[in-house]
């Protein structure tokens, strides 16, 4: 009577072990002829076997498949388009097959395509980045603004035309030594409270593009296991990739996203999202300062410009609590808003350039200056980048801002 319960089990066991033995090979297919667009209804099949399905509308597909048979190739065929032999020997799971099928007679040879996985498609866009990259001195001319919050009112405005030389000759060092020419400025009536002493923010911003100070970030291909990089979407432009990720210095975990370019594999944008710093909690740095970061967003994009990829842009947004000094009760909370847009690139004369009133500190803070309203009145960006309602209106409560620029530059 046992022998039947001993063959099922036996069964059983092998049918487990058979199930564990396959894999599901995922993917999407292309037209090729119609800017890479999704192709919904493409045939794929393993080769020598009836092991296949259909793409979908969004041409993407998923087939259970034993692995032993990741030694066949993956066919992949639509009527009126050359049917492609996809090499799967090295499948993993967690890989993405790609394949863009042609009209064109351009090979009829097996096709080896790399299924890649999130890992593979950042360490191709790091690897990418010595020939996507401007690799040169250049000089980016662009607006400046920050203004601050005191308890959720706006009580300080800064805006600039600013020339900043990047050092660009080490790919690791993309811009490490920033200098600085501010063209114009303009600064609202400063009505803060909280005491800040100010350093400079501009600087600080550039610090925060990843392409200068990437040692030690997810930019950094031997550290990149430690970041998780995953898929978070797709189209056929574009990778977007999500990692997690917690620095020493991070009480949370932070979060990134890395928008890849499918045709050249170029970085596109970054986003950084930080959160509390445990500095400001333990008991031996108490002392050191009386702001307690609460959180903080870096985002980063790129342009390119005479086929190389330049920074477009660097946006930077937090907001911190800080404390009293005798009770460590919180004061005031602040945020804090910059923005740097460039819209002019400069290749030529930049050593020259920079023996003009360049300087690693702008002074935007306390310099004197002349308030230029005609200037200001034709000034484009400030068509694109529209100072927001509610600030404008927190700034203007008592005077016109028009005139706390007058008055700030005497």
């Amino acid at each position: 009577m046992k022998k039947p319960i001993i063959l099922i089990a036996l069964l059983l066991s092998i049918g487990l072990l058979q199930a564990q033995d396959n894999i599901l090979l995922v993917g999407f297919v292309y037209d090729k002829e119609a800017n890479n667009a999704p192709m919904s209804m493409a045939a794929i099949q393993i080769k020598n076997t009836q092991l296949g399905g259909m793409t979908d509308d969004n041409g993407y597909f998923e087939i259970p498949v034993p692995k032993v048979n990741l030694k066949d190739s993956l066919r992949v065929s639509f009527v009126g388009y050359l049917t492609q032999a996809v090499s799967v020997r090295d499948y993993k799971n967690g890989d993405t097959i790609r394949v863009s099928l042609a009209t064109s007679t351009e090979t009829k040879q097996e096709v080896v395509v790399v299924a890649m996985n999130a890992k593979g498609v950042l360490l191709k866009a790091i690897t990418n980045m010595k020939t996507n990259l401007l690799r040169d001195s250049l000089l980016s001319t662009g607006f400046y603004r920050q203004y601050h919050k005191e308890n959720g009112v706006c009580v300080r405005l800064i805006e600039a035309d600013v020339t900043v030389a990047f050092n660009c000759k080490n790919i690791y060092e993309y811009s490490f030594h920033e200098s600085v020419r501010t063209n114009k400025v303009r600064r609202s009536k400063n009505y803060e409270t909280n005491g800040d002493e100010h350093g400079d923010h501009l600087v600080d911003l550039l610090k925060e593009n990843p392409y200068s100070y990437n040692r030690s970030n997810f930019l950094d291909p031997k550290k990149i296991d430690f970041y998780s990089p995953k898929f978070e979407s797709e189209d056929t432009a574009q990778y977007v990739i999500k990692l997690q990720y917690k620095e020493s210095s991070s009480a949370k975990l932070e979060n990134a996203r890395v928008w890849v370019a499918k045709e050249t594999y170029a970085i596109t944008r970054v986003e950084i999202e930080k959160f509390p710093n445990p500095y400001y909690v333990k008991s031996r740095y108490a002392n050191d300062s009386r702001w307690k970061l609460v959180n903080e967003k870096n985002v980063i994009e790129t342009e390119k410009i005479d086929g190389k990829y330049v920074v477009s842009s660097i946006t930077r947004s937090y907001n911190h609590h800080v404390l009293n000094k005798v009770t460590g009760n919180v004061d005031f909370i602040v945020e804090e808003a910059f923005e740097m847009h460039f819209y002019d690139f400069e290749t030529e004369q930049v050593g020259v350039a920079l023996q003009k009133n360049f300087s690693a500190m702008t002074e935007l803070y306390e310099s004197k200056y002349k308030y230029d309203p005609a200037y200001w009145k034709k000034y484009p960006p400030l068509e694109e980048y529209e100072l927001p309602a509610p600030v404008l209106s927190d700034l203007e409560h008592s005077t016109k801002l028009e005139v706390q620029f007058i008055e700030a530059g005497k």
